[in-house]
């Protein structure tokens, strides 16, 4: 190139490059007065989230039942454990947020864990502080939940082989076989009723006879027993949507 076109050239080019300069100076500054991104802090609920996930697989195993009764039973088996899962952390949670300082680590300390019908029942005592609500542990949903409870231990520490039979009907005309209900049992030379099937709410024993309906026995029996922890808590358990309750809020970068 010619000197004379190069010397030309050159106030443009400095030119151009200043105003290149300029322009990412200001980019920069409108990214820190107003960046493209925020931060947004939020307090979760694992009461809340299991039990949402727990309604979902308890709906999809009602829509496959007609399809594969074997996937149905798939998903009623995670949608009780969500179940019970989620009345673990309802009142680890309730202690924790509402309990006293100086008693909520009896019940709510996983490093010395307590049988979960115990937590239920000792809860009004750590929160409140005076007498708490009625208990009667022969009433309705009491024994019935327990058995959830037991039911849900039984299948963590499942025991000796012989705690673990199943029975299934078998066709003698195409080999298929089905669970077998306990009304058929004596007549097929099976064992007593009461041992497929739990007593007070009639869920199976065996996980893989597991269906929907059983699911919306177990859920029933749940609500009924958060609505009666409720009520010995005067109402302070789901005061608010307090159980569900998850606060969100945008942090702003001082």
């Amino acid at each position: 190139m010619d000197d004379n076109v190069s010397d030309s050239l050159e106030p443009w080019q400095n030119r151009m490059t200043g105003l290149e300069s300029e322009e990412m100076s200001v980019a920069t500054e409108r990214l820190a007065t107003n960046p493209p991104h925020g931060l947004i802090e939020t307090t979760f609920s694992p009461f809340h989230c299991l039990y949402s996930d727990a309604l979902h697989f308890h709906t999809e195993s009602r829509l496959r039942m007609s399809l594969s009764e074997s996937e149905a039973s798939r998903l009623a088996r995670a949608s009780l454990t969500l179940y019970l899962d989620s009345a673990s952390a309802l009142v680890h949670q309730a202690a924790v947020e509402l309990g006293r300082p100086e008693l909520w680590p009896l019940v709510a300390d996983p490093s010395r864990p307590m049988p979960l019908a115990e937590v239920w029942r000792l809860l009004p005592s750590i929160i409140g502080e005076g007498p708490a609500g009625t208990f009667r542990p022969e009433q309705a949903p009491w024994p019935q939940f327990t058995e959830l409870l037991s039911m849900r231990m039984s299948w963590i520490y499942p025991g000796p082989a012989i705690e673990r039979k199943a029975y299934y009907k078998q066709s003698n005309l195409d080999g298929s076989f089905e669970v077998l209900a306990p009304h058929e049992s004596r007549g097929l030379g099976g064992p007593p009723p009461e041992s497929l099937v739990w007593p007070r709410t009639g869920l199976p024993r065996e996980p893989y006879a597991l269906r929907p309906h059983h699911l919306d026995t177990a859920r029933k029996v749940l609500d009924s027993a958060i609505e009666a922890l409720d009520r010995r808590l005067f109402g302070a358990l789901t005061r608010e949507n307090r159980h569900r309750r998850e606060p969100v809020r945008r942090v702003v970068n001082t």
